[in-house]
């Protein structure tokens, strides 16, 4: 039997495995729910790498979806995401069986070392991740999931074995500290009704990052140490960060056009908004490269990142100002 839930991988910019999968899901349902992933509801912060608490780098964190869900957007989509737990190994594979056949939308807890070749951390370090389930053959012995590597988002055939060895690998399993479940489950909401992006909370979440950017600071941040093993190891952390940024600027490169299609904002502000945020995403674009080619020099990138956080912060003042 082969069964898909026929869910499309939201693709068009990197959030988080969390975030990209609900909004996969949103999307598939009401298309109008893209606009809610350009919806500029999101802060800078500094983050600690996972293996490294004192290496930390600059990301983004976008608001509300864990702290205050009702005022996520996706809330009109999806009304809870419930945490689960298999009864045993040994009937995993079926309770996954069971519950995409029901229409779940589930997403199971897995190590990424053994999940996906041709993903960053595959076969090189373990990073624990919840991972979309989309599908199953069972006369070939496979899921199917929406995931991410370093060709992009989309769905992967991954075999019962490898499944069954990335599930026993999982935090959930290798952690006894570990609070987090199994599997979450997105429930919908009975009727979805479409997404309206509003110029008024646009221009709010503008304002409000006008002033977090004018006192964020990266003081501190990508101290890369020199002995190589760790410096691969810091390059990478940073990478990940100046990844999410660097898709963030696409997320309101989408949202420009879209608020100009639907005439939020004028001809002339929309191009001249586009040339300002052009700059902005060049720029990060340039600060990754060199994180993923190795040459990274801490007081120049210091110091270019934060002329870029100054041109975004004027970015959001002409946006502010102007609609």
């Amino acid at each position: 039997m082969k069964l898909s839930m026929k869910r499309k991988p939201f693709n068009e910019f990197w959030m988080n495995c969390m975030l990209n999968q609900a909004f996969s899901i949103a999307v598939s349902e009401e298309p109008s729910y893209r606009d809610a992933a350009y919806l500029n509801i999101y802060r800078y912060y500094p983050w600690e790498a996972a293996t490294d608490k004192d290496f930390r780098y600059p990301t983004i964190d976008t608001l509300y979806y864990l702290d205050n869900p009702a005022q996520f957007p996706l809330s009109q989509a999806i009304r809870f995401i419930e945490p689960g737990h298999f009864r045993s190994k040994d009937t995993m594979l079926e309770e996954i069986r069971d519950m995409l056949r029901g229409g779940r939308n589930l997403s199971v807890n897995v190590d990424l070392y053994d999940w996906l070749p041709g993903s960053m951390a595959w076969k090189k370090f373990h990073w624990y991740h919840y991972s979309l389930f989309n599908g199953y053959d069972e006369e070939r012995g496979t899921f199917y999931v929406i995931d991410d590597t370093l060709a992009g988002y989309d769905e992967h055939e991954v075999p019962e074995e490898r499944l069954l060895k990335a599930y026993g690998n999982a935090e959930y399993n290798v952690n006894p500290d570990y609070l987090g479940p199994a599997y979450y489950v997105y429930n919908l909401q009975p009727t979805i009704q479409p997404y309206e992006l509003k110029l008024d909370e646009v221009v709010g979440n503008a304002e409000r990052l006008v002033k977090e950017l004018g006192t964020f600071s990266i003081e501190g941040m990508w101290n890369v140490d020199p002995e190589p093993e760790k410096k691969q190891a810091h390059l990478t952390y940073g990478l990940v960060g100046v990844n999410i940024i660097c898709n963030r600027h696409i997320a309101n490169t989408s949202l420009l056009r879209s608020m100009q299609e639907k005439g939020l904002i004028s001809g002339t502000l929309y191009e001249s908004l586009s040339e300002q945020l052009g700059t902005v995403r060049d720029g990060w674009d340039l600060v990754k490269d060199r994180f993923v080619t190795g040459d990274f020099e801490r007081d120049r990138e210091l110091g270019f990142a934060g002329g870029l956080f100054a041109k975004e912060k004027a970015f959001w003042a002409t946006l502010a100002a102007g609609a």
